[in-house]
């Protein structure tokens, strides 16, 4: 059974470091040397000090980001810039945002520690592949601070919306602790809830649910491998460590304010590729049909989606977009005999990953998990820009994936390839950590 309970989360003072807005950061792995440099003049308390420190000429094992990003941690406790609740709670969340689209939109959900369980405990459900350098970067990490530093981002099933209910009734009997906005302008609010009863009530209404990662496959694998380290390294036992647990943002798998974005690919640097050749290649498979515009190509793409499959294509040095609609799924199931389960071949990202990036193009698995000649970018416009302006050689877009489509996987023990889902918002990083000591 899932075991989520209350913890005593560490938080900014805003009486020592002012405007929250200024050391909040968004998550490392959107995070480039730009946003960095930004982030570090923002504010000497910006959390990317610790969370995605920088690295400089001459580290070494003794001094390192890692290192500094402990020394760096340990400082703020001590000088009152971070401080512990001083009652277990949970943290309701609500973040204001905008859709693809421009609508409005209002996620909800709650920060709690959750109880780490291996992938064969059936209540821990990943759906995407996980890369060996974040693991290892995280793992170091959070070694030298000994806290998690940013929530995973968890999805449960509970249509009948009963989890939140009381948590978001506590919520409104007040103004939040804290509020901050993002450079998207999404707001996010945070509630703290102490009352014993409730928390009681919520932990108890977890307990027969399993949890589908949405964000942070490799954060929650590197909990589980810090989890063993310590179980190794100590010389007495009782279930009761806090690094037994992880911190985790949880949200109903149906909440109407739930979005997934997808994340693009770019490819780059294959010997020999000729755009009008891969063309004809791919009308094999594949009806190609230009369209006029990035709109045109995004609506095609929509409707497309609801008879098959499809994806965009952009070549680099041609202002030509294509959508590009398999002819036929038994190609896929060809293709794939053996090798996955039709849970797995009918995605797009599937089409795309194996038969296209693969078997055209000649990128196997372990190129794409090592990303040789191959990027992921998010937002449709940054793909088309990457391509134009960059020394890429094409681009393919692809649509959401359904979020049917994400429980389906999990619920059968799969994993779609890395980067299939992009659930937005990103969690602000710096609102709550969780001390594992």
């Amino acid at each position: 059974m899932a075991d989520v309970q209350p913890f005593r989360g560490l938080r900014y003072d805003p009486e020592k470091v002012g405007d929250l807005d200024l050391v909040v950061s968004p998550p490392y792995d959107v995070i480039d040397r730009a946003l960095q440099d930004e982030l570090y003049r923002r504010s000497p308390y910006n959390l990317v000090r610790v969370d995605f420190g920088k690295g400089f000429r001459g580290d070494g094992e003794t001094e390192n980001r890692y290192t500094r990003a402990a020394s760096t941690f340990r400082a703020w406790l001590a000088g009152g810039i971070l401080v512990r609740d001083d009652a277990p709670s949970l943290y309701y969340l609500e973040e204001d945002y905008r859709d693809d689209l421009g609508g409005p939109r209002t996620r909800k959900g709650f920060v709690a520690a959750v109880k780490l369980e291996d992938p064969d405990s059936g209540l821990y459900r990943p759906h995407e592949k996980t890369l060996a350098g974040p693991k290892a970067d995280r793992l170091e990490l959070m070694c030298a601070c000994e806290a998690n530093l940013s929530p995973i981002f968890a999805l449960y099933d509970d249509p009948a919306h009963a989890v939140l209910r009381g948590l978001e009734a506590a919520a409104s009997q007040g103004p939040p602790l804290s509020a901050v906005t993002a450079a998207d302008a999404t707001v996010t609010r945070l509630w703290r809830v102490t009352d014993v009863a409730l928390l009681e009530a919520v932990s108890g209404a977890m307990r027969g649910k399993s949890f589908f990662i949405a964000d942070g496959h490799h954060r929650y694998e590197t909990a589980l491998s810090y989890r063993d380290l310590r179980r190794r390294a100590a010389s007495r036992l009782t279930g009761a460590e806090p690094w037994n647990a992880v911190m985790m943002y949880l949200t109903n798998l149906w909440a109407p304010g739930l979005t997934v974005f997808p994340t693009h690919r770019v490819v780059h640097g294959l010997e020999g590729f000729r755009a009008p050749e891969f063309l004809v290649r791919l009308a094999e498979h594949f009806e190609v049909t230009e369209v006029g515009g990035s709109e045109a190509l995004l609506e095609a793409m929509r409707k497309s989606r609801r008879e098959g499959h499809a994806l965009g294509l952009a070549a680099h040095g041609d202002d030509r977009l294509w959508v590009l609609r398999l002819r036929d799924l038994g190609v896929m199931d060809r293709l794939l005999e053996g090798r996955a389960p039709a849970v797995l071949r009918t995605l797009d990202v599937t089409v795309l990953h194996s038969l296209i990036l693969e078997r055209l193009l000649g990128i196997d698995e372990k190129a794409q998990e090592e990303q040789t000649h191959l990027r992921y970018v998010k937002g449709s416009g940054e793909l088309l820009r990457v391509v134009r302006e960059e020394d890429v050689q094409v681009g393919f877009l692809l649509n959401p994936t359904r979020i049917e489509e994400v429980k389906a996987v999990a619920e059968q023990g799969e994993r779609m390839p890395q980067k299939s889902t992009f659930f937005y918002p990103k969690l602000a990083t710096g609102l709550l950590l969780n001390p594992l000591w």
